[in-house]
């Protein structure tokens, strides 16, 4: 019926090795470099000081103004009990 149905398709066998070219000017090989230089290093360790720092600087503020808000409170209870009018700075005693 069919002349060819014995017929095997035959196995090549070949080895594929692509050259793959190293860019120089390849963006990520570029910025592996780059975050391996020391001063990438020290612009990481800098930022991390300074965020430290900014939230330390958070949690001063906002204790300092805790601390504000029960002040202006004691003024307010002295005034009352006093009659004494203060007069209020920038909304604030």
């Amino acid at each position: 019926m069919y002349p060819y149905e014995n017929y095997q398709i035959p196995q090549i066998q070949f080895d594929y090795t692509p050259y793959v070219q190293q860019n120089q000017y390849d963006p990520n090989r570029q910025l592996s470099q780059f975050l391996q230089l020391p001063q990438w290093q020290q612009l990481v360790r800098r930022v991390n000081q300074l965020e430290r720092q900014n939230e330390r600087q958070e949690r001063e503020i906002n204790q300092l103004q805790r601390r504000l808000q029960r002040v202006n409170q004691r003024l307010r209870a002295v005034e009352n009990r006093l009659q004494i009018p203060f007069t209020p700075f920038d909304g604030e005693y």
